[in-house]
């Protein structure tokens, strides 16, 4: 990662904390209150060592500074409580903020964007990357305050007992942050790295755990366990360099912190003897300001000894902000972001006129001056052969894709509704139906407010109630992912019932029956038809039976009309359809 890229996901991550910086404002609150009660902890330490051995006092006139310093301990073990659950807050109101700022990116930049990657990459990010933040939040940020005021009110106390002592606190605490300075320039790259291994392998495992099957029955099991050991190794490789980088300075801050401890011990240790005789302002150490210094030498490091352990809590989460950080910054559509909306009751007819859609980073037009009409209530059929257009012209009426030239919905411009409102309009249903683990009535409902006839309602207009009744417990019957305890055609059924249970005026579909059997095909074709009048139904399809059934098709090749009319004018008419037509007639699809 470069310098400039570094301090943008530094900056980024600090400019997420306002949420939760009354929570960090605790935690720093905590630490310090814990720093000088430990003040006050080694002077009551010293004093009674001092006290029993210098002036032979009984401990029993000692009982009360006793119980002071187990008061002291124990008020030290609640601030440190407090600070872990204020820190704590504190990580998960970020990451919350964070998870929710990737899903309404990914929601507003739309499948296009989230195809690029596999569903493990973005799972690995919402999950994994966010959570590495947690550590940088909670201990990182309230531990680089401390680290600045707990050594400085040392140093404040021991000046003017020992200048000496003072002067060695002062000299040996810098070595620490250069240090950790210079490993960090080092370990962010490494997280970064790390981050990209995780994501490859946590995609490209769930990618090949959702296709098993299909790679056992083509045989290609014995080479993609040879990939995964390669993704696996390759990620195993990049944790350790990590590592590495985390325990080396590990040890080396544990080193300097050691040898300063140790310095002043040895000035201390001759001071007794005799053997130096400056520091102490002319007055001599005593036992109890050499007891306290020592007991504050090693509280002086903590701090920076702390820091530098979470330092590598810094690499990671900016490491990890870099990666999020891409994400969003990318550009939603420019076309898409007007405010105005439409009526729920009003009926969508589209008008496109000079239609064009470029591909990504000025690739070839994937749609080419496209010019068409579709009236409120139609049914209109989309066909034409791989690659013809036909999804990137369905993902542009839904609002994924910019474009040039005028599209009108309703009468209105695409380019100036809020596509969020816009999307209520639309119900889309694709060839690979999703089902998440939950119930029937969770897998219709979807997280909409339906009661129980509504779904009910659904489930039949979709021909899916035998489903239901088929199962043990009815609506409340359990759904494996991926439909995993249901057919293909029974999944499309249900995910039919999802994009229907509430009323929608557009209802795109995208090869709805490719995947299913003659049965459940014309079950899925007979749910179909029973559908409002009033809704406009546009439907992508390779399937004659579909085509016939349909007011009028358009057909695309090469990302341009050549056809558009009613079936039967187009077979007679038009030699594009015909060949098309043909086409699907020899095909293993159609029987």
């Amino acid at each position: 990662m470069s310098r400039i890229s570094e301090k943008q996901a530094y900056k980024w991550l600090m400019g997420q904390l306002s949420p939760t910086r009354s929570w960090l404002m605790a935690s720093i609150a905590l630490g310090l209150i814990n720093g000088l009660l430990f003040l006050a902890q080694a002077a009551l330490l010293a004093k009674i060592i001092h006290q029993m051995v210098m002036e032979d006092t009984l401990r029993e006139s000692l009982v009360n500074d006793f119980l002071l310093t187990g008061g002291i301990i124990a008020l030290r073990a609640l601030c440190h409580w407090g600070r872990e659950i204020t820190g704590f807050r504190a990580g998960l109101i970020i990451k919350e903020s964070i998870r929710g700022a990737i899903l309404n990116k990914l929601k507003a930049l739309g499948p296009l964007v989230i195809a690029e990657q596999p569903a493990g990459s973005w799972s690995t990010m919402v999950v994994e990357q966010v959570e590495e933040l947690q550590d940088f939040i909670a201990r990182y940020l309230p531990q680089m305050a401390l680290a600045v005021m707990i050594p400085l009110i040392i140093i404040v106390v021991a000046f003017p007992m020992n200048w000496t002592a003072g002067l060695i606190f002062l000299g040996t605490a810098p070595l620490i942050p250069v240090f950790m300075a210079l490993v960090g320039m080092k370990a962010a790259e490494a997280n970064r790295r790390n981050f990209q291994a995780l994501n490859r392998l946590g995609g490209f495992f769930l990618d090949r755990l959702q296709g098993m099957e299909t790679l056992r029955l083509f045989k290609r099991a014995r080479y993609e366990h040879q990939s995964l050991e390669w993704a696996s190794e390759d990620f195993r490789h990049k944790t350790m360099q990590v590592l590495r980088l985390a325990f080396l300075s590990s040890t080396v801050l544990e080193f300097f912190a050691s040898v300063s401890i140790a310095i002043l011990a040895v000035y201390l240790g001759m001071s007794f003897l005799g053997y130096l005789n400056f520091g102490s302002y002319g007055a001599g150490v005593s036992l109890y300001t050499g007891l306290f210094l020592l007991l504050l030498a090693p509280e002086f490091y903590q701090p920076l000894r702390d820091l530098g352990t979470h330092y590598h809590a810094k690499s990671k989460a900016v490491g990890a902000a870099e990666l999020i950080l891409e994400l969003l910054n990318r550009e939603e559509s420019e076309r898409h972001q007007g405010k105005e909306t439409l009526a729920l009751e009003a009926p969508v007819s589209i008008a496109a006129d000079s239609l064009t859609v470029q591909g990504s980073a000025g690739g070839r037009a994937l749609l080419k001056d496209l010019s068409f009409s579709i009236g409120a209530g139609e049914r209109v059929a989309i066909i034409g052969p791989s690659g013809a257009g036909k999804s990137t012209l369905v993902n542009t009426l839904m609002g994924f894709w910019n474009y040039q030239g005028d599209i009108k919905v309703a009468g209105e411009n695409l380019s100036d509704l809020s596509m969020d409102n816009w999307r209520k309009r639309i119900a889309w249903l694709g060839q690979q139906p999703l089902i998440i683990h939950g119930t029937v009535y969770e897998n219709v409902s979807f997280g909409r407010d339906l009661d129980e006839s509504q779904v009910k309602l659904a489930l039949a207009r979709a021909q899916a109630m035998e489903i239901v009744e088929q199962l043990p417990d009815g609506l409340n019957s359990l759904l494996q992912e991926q439909g995993g305890n249901l057919s293909v055609g029974q999944a499309q059924r249900i995910a039919l019932a999802r994009a229907i249970a509430e009323p929608v005026k557009l209802l795109i579909l995208d090869e709805p029956t490719a995947s299913l059997d003659s049965y459940n095909e014309r079950l899925v074709l007979d749910a179909l038809e029973a559908i409002d009048p009033e809704c406009t139904v546009i439907t992508v399809t390779h399937r004659l039976k579909q085509i016939d059934s349909m007011n009028r098709v358009l057909m695309l090749e090469n990302g341009q009309l050549v056809a558009d009319g009613s079936p039967q004018s187009l077979k007679q008419d038009s030699a594009p359809v015909k060949a098309f037509m043909a086409g699907l007639k020899g095909s293993l699809d159609d029987e």
